[in-house]
């Protein structure tokens, strides 16, 4: 296999396994076979490996000494310490954001926060994030909001089922509101006290149910 070609397979293995993962075809725990996987994808192992270790840096895989790969686990502690990374990082945004903010921001906000009030589940996880990403946009600080962009896609990607099915829908929607009103008036410190307690207090509910979820499955193999 020519170089090049060696690279369109790391690249479409990677791709397609990352797919697998983030949508839940492939759940956390299971065991990644290079020679299944290379059989299937019908590439030799070297393709399978390289792409495994691309999938490893981003956390979607873990490869033990023994060089068995299987789906990372989403610990309660990793989602909380990336919720505290997205908390600290879009407070910061904001702050820079209100100032420069005008009004067709704030309408775009309200825009999309009346879609969330009706919109279909499968719809809320991307209108969500296009809410927070119209609030810190004004800040213009690309590397920051990629950091985000990265959290939102492909982090939350594997918990979107779980947050979607313990998300309190009001809630969110009052403080989406509220912080909307705060930006509008140019209350920095009161927005961005907002926006800490919005992310903040929906992470830690999220870790208690996704910790009690695993609790549970753990019990369960157990009888």
């Amino acid at each position: 296999m020519s170089e090049n070609n060696k690279q369109k397979a790391v690249l479409s293995v990677t791709e397609d396994i990352r797919a697998k993962i983030l949508d839940g075809t492939y759940p956390e725990g299971m065991a990644l076979s290079q020679v299944d996987i290379a059989s299937a994808y019908q590439v030799s192992r070297t393709p399978v490996r390289e792409a495994l270790q691309i999938l490893a840096g981003e956390e979607l895989v873990e490869i033990r000494d023994t060089g068995r790969a299987t789906v990372t686990t989403i610990s309660p502690e990793s989602f909380l310490e990336k919720c505290e990374l997205r908390a600290l990082i879009e407070v910061k945004l904001l702050e820079l954001a209100i100032p420069l903010m005008g009004p067709e921001d704030i309408a775009k906000a309200r825009e999309i926060n009346e879609s969330l009030k009706k919109c279909a589940p499968e719809e809320w996880t991307p209108l969500n994030y296009q809410f927070h990403e119209v609030l810190y946009k004004p800040a213009n600080r690309p590397l920051m909001q990629n950091v985000i962009k990265d959290l939102h896609h492909r982090h939350y990607a594997r918990l979107k089922s779980f947050i979607l099915s313990h998300r309190n829908t009001p809630r969110s929607l009052r403080e989406h509101d509220e912080l909307i009103d705060r930006c509008e008036r140019q209350d920095i410190e009161g927005a961005c006290y907002a926006l800490e307690s919005h992310i903040m207090m929906s992470a830690y509910a999220l870790a208690e149910q996704l910790k009690s979820q695993q609790l549970k499955r753990r019990q369960a193999t157990k009888l």
